[in-house]
């Protein structure tokens, strides 16, 4: 089984790198629920930002469910982009300086429920490295691998076709389709997907505070 979690503190990065490996390997990619599907359902703020303390917690929650359910249907084989990591480390640099005993204990048991699933469930888990010392999230994330000691690889994604590589090199398995192409197959999208953000207000920013 390759049960493959890509993650990493730069949003747009990790998706790009974790889809085009999906078209190297053949393996299916899960997506993240977007917050606004979340916020809908669970009758959150339009705005991530304007999330107070309840509301965080349950879209936390709400997430996680929402990525094991998808990851379940595709119990053998898959790439999940960015695994139950994501929210967690949003809402841990969110309330990093938190005091109250309660809040901190739920914060806690979230810890403790989306790791051990993380733990069992993931085969692989690749760390797209931002190299930035000052990046919260990228640095929340190293933590929680160390501390739940998870088995995990850095990669270095100052070129994209080499963190590609890096992680087939780690994988062993042939691959469907060359670095190359499996960049060049999603370029186009991503600089779509790139400009269109650019001109939106990024309300749905997962690691804004």
């Amino acid at each position: 089984m390759k049960r493959i979690a890509i993650n990493g503190s730069n949003l747009s990065k990790r998706s790009f790198l974790a889809k085009a490996f999906s078209a190297m390997t053949g393996m299916d990619y899960i997506v993240n629920t977007p917050y606004s599907i979340i916020a809908y359902q669970y009758k959150l703020p339009v705005d991530i930002s304007k999330c107070q303390w309840p509301d965080s917690f349950v879209y936390c929650f709400g997430a996680f469910i929402e990525r094991i359910l998808r990851e379940k249907k595709l119990e053998d084989k898959f790439i999940s982009d960015g695994g139950v990591f994501i929210e967690l480390s949003w809402i841990k640099c969110r309330y990093s300086h938190i005091e109250l005993i309660y809040e901190r204990s739920m914060i806690e048991t979230v810890e403790k429920v989306v790791m051990d699933y993380a733990s069992k469930e993931y085969d692989t888990i690749f760390h797209i490295d931002s190299k930035e010392p000052s990046d919260a999230i990228d640095l929340c994330l190293k933590q929680l691998y160390n501390h739940h000691s998870l088995n995990h690889h850095i990669i270095d994604c100052a070129n994209d076709e080499d963190a590609l590589h890096q992680m087939l090199e780690h994988l062993q398995v042939k691959p469907k389709l060359s670095a190359k192409f499996a960049l060049l197959k999603y370029c186009d999208e991503f600089l779509i997907e790139g400009a269109e953000r650019s001109l939106s207000k990024k309300k749905f920013n997962y690691f804004e505070s």
